[in-house]
């Protein structure tokens, strides 16, 4: 790699892969407006499962603690419908969004892109009155920024090697996003991209606890402060991505990345994202891991074909490195228990469902879901045991056993939810009206709030949302 301070004389400089990923973020972006209606959902969707985590877990607690330095501003909190500036909004956003792990993601990479992305680009898009296009412009070009740069880290040995990709890679992929929506210059978002590189962090060993949520929260923060110090001059090495110790050779393993100059293998990737980026997006169907959907949807399949029989056992088989996400030692709370495949599968045979009530306390799940957690085993493999050889994506297929001794086998590889197989407007409405029953919303400031929140594109500037969710939380009694 080439560290933007040392370049060689003579010619036109080597374009490295900062200032490649700046030039995408601060050129044209042609793609967007047919991502408008994707990008209403994703802002929906997150919206909804922040208002949902008002008061649970360590959404109040961080409140609590930012609440002394919050300074005035015109960015909304969501979880309270109060305003503050635009990093504390984007830090509580980002937290709250991601507290119940039910926003969306990326089903071919581990990430939940709009945790940090709609955070920081209302925050700031709020702040300073923006128009709509320049928030879905702003979104597509961070959506693309995201799988980009973790298919060149390479994501598959940045994640193994126990990295968030949602804090780590978010930070960048948000200031991207960001200096879109603000329509900075490339300089500065160079400057800007070397300050989130340098603070890029965020351990899945945290997953299980407060702290993963807070990952999210974090990088929104990271992203904003980044754009807002960059634009006032503030600098940092311009070629910190790519440079000797930076970002690439820190989080990443540039002997595993794709063949070719990075530069040029992520400026072809940015324009692929940029355009496909809706395929490779879901919404989440349930309130855990995203690593367990695949079986929580072959589970609930299977359960309508043993209603009212004895199961012995489970078996769930997943595709390599399914694992990876999940809890390898059983759950002693509700937190741990959303990333425990054995729990969430045993709990969707027993009850026929999985949603945020089960999440709320430990003291909810029963001795018979327990007991048939005991008996769930996971394994991995690399062809799937049921049906054609090949998938794209993953894979789960769940074997149950049967007391009186048949066996039930279902496969999954596309979850509802997912670009390929999407959640209908409707589905939505009733993920979202569960998620502000949850927070205590009434349903008549629910539909209200669903339908503003939908009204994106009709708007002259960014939702208002300071109004919008001051005015449904007072009504709901939420502030």
């Amino acid at each position: 790699m080439t560290d933007a301070a040392h370049r060689p004389l003579g010619g036109e400089p080597p374009v490295g892969v900062t200032q490649a990923l700046a030039r995408f973020a601060t050129g044209t972006c042609p793609e967007a407006g047919r991502h408008t209606a994707a990008v209403v959902q994703a802002l929906v969707d997150t919206v909804g499962v922040a208002v949902a985590a008002r008061g649970r877990d360590g959404e109040p607690i961080l409140r609590a603690w930012a609440r002394p330095d919050s300074p005035p501003g015109r960015a909304t909190v969501w979880t309270t419908g109060g305003t503050t500036s635009t990093t504390v909004a984007a830090l509580l956003n980002g937290n709250a969004a991601h507290v119940l792990d039910y926003d969306d993601i990326s089903p071919s990479m581990p990430m939940h892109p709009s945790a940090v992305l709609l955070p920081a680009l209302v925050a700031v898009a709020e702040a300073g009155c923006l128009p709509p296009t320049r928030l879905v412009e702003g979104y597509t070009t961070g959506a693309a920024a995201f799988r980009a740069l973790a298919e060149i880290l390479p994501q598959e040995d940045h994640y193994a090697r126990g990295w968030h990709t949602t804090s780590t890679v978010g930070r960048l992929a948000t200031v991207a996003a960001l200096a879109r929506l603000l329509g900075l210059s490339e300089d500065v978002t160079r400057n800007a991209l070397g300050l989130a590189s340098t603070l890029a962090s965020g351990a899945r060993s945290n997953f299980g606890s407060m702290t993963k949520a807070l990952h999210a929260g974090v990088a929104a923060r990271d992203a904003v402060m980044a754009v807002e110090l960059a634009a006032a001059g503030f600098t940092s090495n311009p070629g910190e991505v790519e440079a000797e110790g930076g970002f690439l050779e820190r989080l990443g393993e540039p002997g595993m990345a794709p063949p070719g100059d990075p530069a040029d293998t992520l400026a072809e990737r940015l324009e692929y994202w940029s355009a496909s980026w809706p395929r490779d997006w879901g919404i989440k169907r349930y309130p855990a891991c995203y690593g367990i959907h695949r079986a929580l949807d072959a589970a609930l399949t299977a359960r309508d074909r043993i209603a009212g029989r004895t199961v012995a056992s489970v078996d769930v088989q997943v595709h390599r490195t399914g694992t990876a996400p999940l809890r390898k030692e059983p759950p002693t709370d509700h937190l741990q228990a959303k990333f425990s495949l054995e729990h969430c599968v045993a709990l969707a045979l027993v009850q026929g469902g999985v949603g945020l009530a089960d999440f709320e306390s430990w003291d909810t799940w029963t001795d018979e879901v327990h007991d048939l957690a005991s008996r769930v085993t996971l394994a991995e493999a690399d062809v799937p045991a049921v049906g054609d050889a090949a998938y794209t994506d993953g894979f789960a297929v769940l074997t149950v056993h049967l007391a009186d001794g048949e066996v039930v086998q279902e496969r999954v590889d596309v979850t509802r939810g997912d670009g390929r197989n999407p959640m209908s407007d409707d589905e939505l409405l009733v993920k979202f009206q569960d998620c502000c029953r949850t927070a205590g919303v009434d349903p008549e400031t629910t539909a209200q709030l669903f339908q503003a929140l939908s009204a994106l594109p009709g708007q002259a500037t960014t939702p208002d949302l300071s109004e919008v969710l001051r005015r449904h939380h007072h009504r709901g009694g939420l502030t």
